[in-house]
């Protein structure tokens, strides 16, 4: 299974897990899997501060995290299918696991033609 790491900031991984996790209700599945879990951590690692520019250098602070193709899959449609089903705009965020789908689809499409 072929895995893409994806570098968001936290406040990325926030808006991904808003839709996925907390708006999702349940109509989405895979929303509990190693890269989910990954995010949900990353967010765990708050700083109690209220000093503004500590927080945010935290959520600023770009994060790595790897993906599985069907973890990417389960967030575009987390990110498409829950804000259109609210009436809401589909966030921007969404851009990023494009550019993953769209590698493996290339890398699929080289691998045929050699015959592999």
């Amino acid at each position: 299974m072929a895995t893409h790491k994806i570098t968001l900031t936290r406040y990325g991984i926030a808006e991904v897990l808003k839709w996925c996790i907390e708006r999702n209700h349940k109509n989405i599945p895979g929303t509990d899997s190693a890269a989910f879990q990954r995010m949900q951590a990353e967010l765990k690692k708050k700083p109690d501060s209220s000093d503004y520019f500590t927080l945010h250098q935290f959520w600023k602070e770009p994060v790595t995290i790897e993906f599985t193709d069907e973890e990417i899959h389960t967030v575009d449609r987390c990110l498409y299918d829950n804000p259109n089903a609210e009436n809401n705009q589909n966030p921007a965020i969404r851009y990023r696991f494009w550019v993953a789908t769209e590698t493996a689809k290339e890398a699929e499409t080289q691998m045929e033609k050699k015959g592999h």
